[in-house]
């Protein structure tokens, strides 16, 4: 009886070369990972990992072509690499964005052309601030001047525009100056223009909040009496201290 095995059916005995490539790519994810747990070490890492990566891209080819039975190590290598370059690559990205805003404070002005010095608002446009408040200056109207106002000069006028705060955020927030902390200024000639601010501004209650409450909104009409051929208001607004001052220019004609 012939016991020989048949040659379809002898074990390969080819040796098979080491995966190099794969030892590479876990050996290179370990090291990243190690630099990752350091602040210094994590700009490091995120190379590292993508050597690991494509270290273990290769080894995975060498496995699935038969030329290693090693295809365990380039697979952790492949998966521990890319993982620890994109979430040191995520950090980088958070801390690279949070020294750009490290001056930021929370009553800055964020609307284009908002700050004083620059493009002013025009009537109906809002001035937004980082934490969520928002002041809109309305168009200027002329008005009948208000009975008893006795810093009416001669043939002077009497406008009306209305200012609104909106809080949108969850906290309170203390306003400046029981409500509008504000310059006012008549153009041409930057005069000062005179006239009660609000026909409530004298009474015993506060004519605006001194805070105001998480997603409030508040209007005021505020009232000026300027010269004739007074073409534009020129007013600034800060809503709480130390934020920004907002400016408009409203026309007058």
């Amino acid at each position: 009886m012939n016991t020989k095995p048949r040659p379809d059916r002898l074990p390969d005995l080819t040796p098979k070369q080491p995966n190099g490539a794969g030892m590479a790519s876990l050996t290179l994810a370990v090291v990243a990972v190690l630099a990752s747990l350091t602040l210094v070490g994590i700009p490091f890492a995120i190379l590292i990992g993508l050597a690991a990566a494509i270290c273990g891209l290769i080894g995975r080819g060498k496995f699935k072509r038969g030329e290693t039975t090693e295809g365990g190590p380039a697979l952790a290598g492949l998966i521990v690499g890319t993982t620890a370059a994109v979430v040191c690559l995520g950090l980088t990205a958070w801390f690279i964005n949070g020294l750009s805003h490290l001056h930021d404070r929370p009553e800055d002005l964020v609307s284009k052309g908002a700050k004083y010095g620059g493009t002013p608002l025009a009537a109906g446009q809002t001035a937004r601030y980082r934490d969520g408040m928002k002041v809109t200056v309305g168009k200027a109207r002329r008005v009948p001047s208000l009975p008893g106002d006795l810093l009416l000069g001669k043939d002077e006028l009497t406008y009306e525009f209305a200012v609104t705060y909106v809080n949108d955020q969850k906290k309170s927030v203390r306003l400046a100056g029981n409500g509008i902390d504000m310059e006012k200024k008549i153009l041409p000639g930057n005069l000062t223009p005179t006239g009660p601010m609000s026909p409530t501004f004298d009474r015993e209650n506060p004519w605006f909040p001194k805070e105001l409450a998480p997603h409030q909104k508040v209007t005021v009409k505020l009232h000026v009496n300027v010269p004739p051929g007074s073409t534009d208001l020129d007013f600034t607004c800060s809503p709480t201290d130390y934020r920004d001052d907002a400016h408009w220019v409203l026309s007058l004609r």
